[in-house]
């Protein structure tokens, strides 16, 4: 089945202009075409993002099918956040996320050429490999193909692929396949090519289906940090921007959105009425309609992407170093956690346990845990310390810290001389002694806890459902006197997720390599069988969510 698509493309992409053609050049605007043949003139044309410059040199032998040309292209790149983790000792600790380095496709060729004079070559090296997102895999596709002269366009949505049970925010291209008469869609980040419109949300689409209540707006968007109607609000004026022919970074945005985060998720009846007016042109670009919409984005500043989120600045080894005695730091209560074993994981006869809680014996050696979350206190001393962002967060204090990354906690650790604790170190702490599902026992109630008391575990009474975390320590500690491993905020561990290693039974520390990174204890917004001592939860370490927190460990 693959072959016969492989085949079928490499004959669609002769038809339809492979060998290398001149590149219209950009006399169509959007508000100027009058009919098909400018529109599909109109995506022949490089943008500013999608213009290769001096470098188009490099588009002159590659690949005739759309599939080698997908696999091509990802083997470019290293994904900033679900990739970058695997390749970490690969890759120089000061290069994270180059979005902002590499903006167009010129760049990237400069860049890439900088590492493997070879250019474009499926044997790069993941150390000589960009550490990119998914946009820069659409506009290098989109930019090769436009070259050849085949119409294709970068589109924003949401895949629902990626994720399991969720909507992620994505970049793909639609190409023009002259033989049918019809646009495909591409997915070169993963591999995906002529795929159903099922599983791809456009951003028109999303809001939609969100002014007609037919979906949950909170499984749209990046699970843990930003979903709902801000982000979905977001995703249609970037796909605006992108079909008019300007393929902006994900770090730039609309007014509209600031409005939107400004005012708890809402928006003025006017701004619902021009998204209403977008989207509804969106869902047939036709000549017409885009000229439409190019008229409708020329009055309208506040669907304009004119803004720029800050990013966290990134500092270097002398400034976060631990041996730096000018920086006060902030005190941290730490517990002795005794040496001991005990059995990991769930029996199979406990409610509402998951398949990847296989009971298994672990030893342990002693260790210090900190008796509380981190609190928004203590990390804003890190970042005025270390000239970091300081997460978002109206009430602040003796809050669990939120809203941070997998890798913003391990640069916490290592400034405090400390590290995550591993899952078993989590678990075995979190137990203290108990083999229950919970430490309290065979309940958790709302008294002991801040998790969804509407949600009680098995045939436990319901309690109060609190709506936010509540402060570190405003309830009982367990046997070990830790305070609140059941609830209030999920916890970053520093293993990898992946099923456990049975042979592995003293101190493991979990995969070597993965692609998520394990979080335990549950949140205020999870049901009592989420903050089990057993249950395990997983997400992408570039992640963050306003219920994403993490404690301290010291080795004895």
């Amino acid at each position: 089945m693959k072959t016969s698509i492989c085949v079928l493309l490499i004959s669609v992409l002769a038809v339809i202009g492979c060998i290398a053609q001149e590149n219209p050049k950009n006399s169509v605007t959007a508000s100027q075409i009058k009919n098909e043949a400018d529109l599909l003139n109109f995506y022949r044309q490089y943008s500013t993002y999608t213009n290769p410059g001096e470098y188009a040199y490099l588009y002159k032998n590659l690949p005739d099918s759309l599939p080698a040309l997908c696999s091509l292209i990802k083997s470019q790149f290293i994904h900033a956040y679900a990739e970058l983790p695997k390749y970490r000792e690969l890759i120089p600790k000061e290069r994270g996320d180059e979005t902002l380095k590499y903006p167009t496709v010129k760049s990237i060729l400069k860049g890439l050429l900088s590492y493997d004079s070879a250019g474009l070559v499926k044997t790069r090296k993941p150390k000589d490999r960009l550490v990119l997102i998914c946009r820069h895999n659409a506009i290098l596709l989109a930019s090769i193909l436009k070259y050849r002269g085949i119409p294709a366009r970068v589109r924003g949505g949401y895949a629902t692929y990626i994720i399991p049970d969720f909507h992620t925010n994505h970049a793909i291209c639609e190409v023009w396949n002259e033989n049918e008469k019809r646009w495909m869609l591409v997915d070169p980040s993963m591999d995906m090519v002529d795929f159903s419109k099922d599983k791809f949300d456009f951003g028109n689409d999303a809001w939609s289906k969100m002014q007609k209540n037919e979906i949950d707006p909170s499984l749209f968007g990046i699970p843990g940090s930003h979903s709902g109607l801000a982000s979905i609000v977001a995703i249609v004026c970037t796909d605006l921007a992108y079909i008019l022919g300007t393929e902006y970074t994900i770090y730039q945005y609309a007014p509209i959105l600031e409005y939107a985060f400004q005012n708890n998720n809402q928006l003025t009846s006017k701004h619902i009425e021009t998204l209403n007016t977008i989207s509804e042109l969106m869902k047939s670009l036709d000549a017409e309609n885009l000229s439409k919409l190019q008229e409708i984005y020329n009055n309208t500043p506040e669907i304009q992407i004119t803004k720029t989120f800050e990013l966290n600045v990134k500092t270097s080894e002398k400034n976060t170093s631990a041996n730096n005695q000018s920086i006060d730091k902030p005190n941290i209560e730490f517990v002795d956690i005794p040496a001991g074993t005990f059995m990991m994981g769930s029996p199979a006869s406990e409610n509402g346990r998951n398949d990847d809680e296989i009971q298994h014996e672990v030893t342990l050696s002693s260790f210090k845990m900190s008796k509380y979350t981190v609190t928004f206190e203590q990390y804003d001393l890190f970042c005025d310390a270390t000239g970091r962002h300081k997460p978002r967060g109206r009430k602040r204090g003796n809050l669990p810290i939120s809203q941070v990354t997998w890798h913003d906690a391990v640069a916490f650790a290592e400034w405090m001389d400390c590290r995550l604790p591993t899952e078993a170190e989590w678990e075995y702490a979190a137990r203290a002694n108990t083999t229950t599902p919970f430490n309290t026992g065979e309940c958790l109630t709302s008294d002991q806890a801040n998790f969804n008391g509407k949600k009680p575990y098995a045939n436990c009474d319901k309690g109060n459902y609190r709506g936010k975390a509540l402060l570190v320590g405003s309830f009982s500690p367990n046997a070990y006197g830790l305070y609140d491993m059941h609830g209030n905020v999920l916890e970053w561990c520093s293993d990898w997720y992946g099923e456990y290693d049975l042979k592995e039974t003293s101190d493991p520390t979990g995969p070597d390599t993965g692609g998520q990174k394990v979080l335990r204890s549950g949140g205020w917004g999870e049901s009592a069988s989420a903050c089990r001592s057993a249950c395990r939860d997983k997400i992408y370490p570039g992640n963050k969510g306003s219920g994403m927190s993490f404690r301290l460990v010291k080795s004895e």
